[in-house]
């Protein structure tokens, strides 16, 4: 499998990182409704909070905080500027085609990625001259929860199209935890005479939501559009083995978030802000016969503009350039891969970042293959502060076997040396500056299938220290497990059942509750048999034992609830 975690598409067995990769096939077993859906399946990955379909979702790498992770939509931020947060749950998993997720230090390659990368590969024309195609899903739960959507994807000639729109209600899995999120996406490809490409994207994401579950307050999120995200990338191949990728890109986030009491109505607080991004990037790809060499140059103008009631500040108004420049290279010697990489930032609101990579796969036989990356990263503030940004030494080593018959092993140790780490007293609420070294171990686990069924694991151990006293940092999952056994005859009948289960260290004050694992199950028959014009029926309950797994008790995961649905192929 081909990825392009160093900027460059190259097999996954001469990647150094720890990569884990989602396909569209996957994704359409769980049903899922949004990217956060998805992501809380993979090991390493640990979701705050899942409530409603479509509420916001804290992301966490292997422990690193959600401001740390980078998500890309086709190579596009998802991050705010205010605080680096990526709203995965906004983002419709019926557009997903690949999800390629790079844990640990990433930013030799991606810029601001102390914790990692997530980059979301949508759904695009397919290579077939067929005018139109697509489907229709329809989906119905309990607390009126709808989920809604439609595709239409085609070529002809030179030009291929994919069509995506849907909507998605519910009036709150949870108190004061309703969802209304409608969502457009629109990818346009064009081969050019001379051999190159011309690739368009076109998404917006409206929406209301209530954010709180918890029942003395109401937090509410109005804004429309909530995010626009506009892109455009020529693809030009120069000789044989020279390419050059130029992108255009242009992203706005629109938010309006007011808080008031629930008895009497009293206003508390309100926020708003209005952010844009625009970019350009250069990225030059040479494929020698021995080595994968991507250079580029990218620059971002950024606009946030905020105000906020409740910290008496009428309005603040910041703009700021940005620059990186990165040179990675992959160098094979017949087993062996040396993966350099290096990238400089200037950051505009934080100081300059140096960020260089190092790392090596060993394919020792057919079956076995051995890594070791190391890497130091960073994540920037707030652009509305004036802070050292927050950084990072990774390192990696890890393995990969299918010498077991019918078996895959995958594992890595992992050890993450942070500091400029901004945290809170949480007494005095002043603000201070930590040094952190979060160190452990990942495992996973996956068989083929035998008479149809498959079984699939993953464990991952973290124990996370303040550099100072050696006390364990609060509200960093210790433990993480994640099962799933599934059941597929090819042609009629899947069954997928997944399992998770997160140990998160919370502070006291937070009331957090994880004595228990969370099961959903995923039903789904195709009375006529599985094609490109096929009928399937699905049946979703999520939460089966109805257990408890969250951090905070203001952001409680949703009980046991089920869903119905179809979806008709044509």
């Amino acid at each position: 499998m081909s990825v392009t975690a160093s900027r460059g598409p190259k097999p996954l067995s001469r990647s150094a990182e720890n990569i884990s990769i989602i396909s569209s096939v996957e994704i359409d077993a769980l049903h899922a409704h949004s990217l956060a859906d998805v992501l809380a399946t993979v090991p390493g990955v640990q979701i705050e909070s899942l409530r409603t379909p479509g509420s916001h979702a804290f992301l966490r790498l292997q422990g690193s905080a959600f401001g740390h992770v980078q998500v890309l939509v086709d190579n596009v931020p998802l991050n705010t500027l205010g605080d680096n947060f990526a709203d995965i749950g906004l983002i419709p998993a019926r557009i997903i085609e690949r999800i390629e997720i790079v844990k640990g230090a990433a930013s030799s390659s991606w810029g601001q990625a102390l914790g990692g990368v997530i980059n979301v590969i949508t759904k695009a024309p397919e290579d077939s001259e067929r005018l139109a195609q697509g489907s229709i899903t329809a989906t119905i739960g309990e607390r009126g929860t709808r989920d809604t959507g439609a595709e239409l994807v085609g070529t002809t000639n030179r030009f291929g199209y994919y069509l995506s729109g849907g909507y998605l209600t519910s009036s709150g899995l949870l108190s004061n935890n309703q969802s209304h999120i409608s969502n457009g996406y629109a990818k346009f490809v064009y081969d050019l005479p001379w051999q190159g490409q011309l690739t368009g994207i076109f998404a917006n994401f409206w929406g209301q939501r209530g954010d709180f579950a918890y029942s003395a307050l109401d937090m509410q999120e109005n804004s429309l559009p909530l995010t626009t995200l506009r892109s455009l990338t020529l693809r030009q191949p120069l000789s044989e083995r020279l390419e050059v990728e130029v992108n255009g890109r242009y992203s706005e986030k629109k938010y309006d978030i007011f808080i008031r009491t629930i008895q009497d109505a009293i206003f508390l607080q309100r926020a708003l802000s209005n952010e844009s991004t625009l970019g350009l990037s250069t990225n030059l790809l040479w494929r020698g016969t021995t080595n994968l060499l991507a250079a580029g140059v990218e620059y971002e103008k950024v606009h946030l503009k905020q105000s906020d009631s409740l910290m008496n500040v009428d309005t603040l108004d910041r703009d700021d350039d940005r620059w990186g420049f990165y040179l990675n290279d992959t160098l094979s010697f017949g087993t062996l891969a040396l993966s350099p990489g290096l990238r400089y930032d200037l950051t505009g609101n934080g100081d300059n970042q140096f960020s260089p990579s190092l790392g090596v796969t060993w394919q020792v036989s057919d079956n076995n293959l051995l890594r070791a990356y190391t890497a130091r990263g960073y994540s920037l503030p707030s652009l509305l502060r004036n802070l050292s940004a927050e950084k990072v030494w990774t390192s990696q080593v890890g393995f990969e076997s299918s010498a077991i018959t019918n078996l895959w092993l995958k594992g890595t140790l992992f050890r993450n040396q942070t500091w400029d780490i901004v945290t809170y007293d949480s007494i005095t609420r002043e603000q201070r500056l930590e040094q952190q070294v979060k160190q452990g171990g990942e495992l996973e686990l996956r068989t083929t299938p035998w008479h149809d069924l498959s079984f699939t694991s993953g464990y991952t151990y973290m124990d996370a220290r303040r550099s100072g006293d050696h006390a364990r940092v609060p509200d960093v999952p210790a433990q993480t497990v994640q099962l799933g056994l599934r059941y597929d005859d090819l042609k009629y009948l899947q069954s997928v059942l997944t399992g998770r289960y997160i140990w998160w260290n919370a502070a006291s004050n937070h009331s957090g509750q994880y004595n228990s694992m969370v099961w959903d199950l995923h039903l789904t028959a195709t009375p006529f048999g599985r094609s490109d014009n096929s009928a399937e029926f699905y049946l979703s309950i999520r939460n089966l034992f109805d257990g408890s797994q969250y951090l905070d008790e203001a952001f409680r995961n949703a009980g046991r609830w089920a869903e119905v649905g179809v979806r008709l192929r044509f």
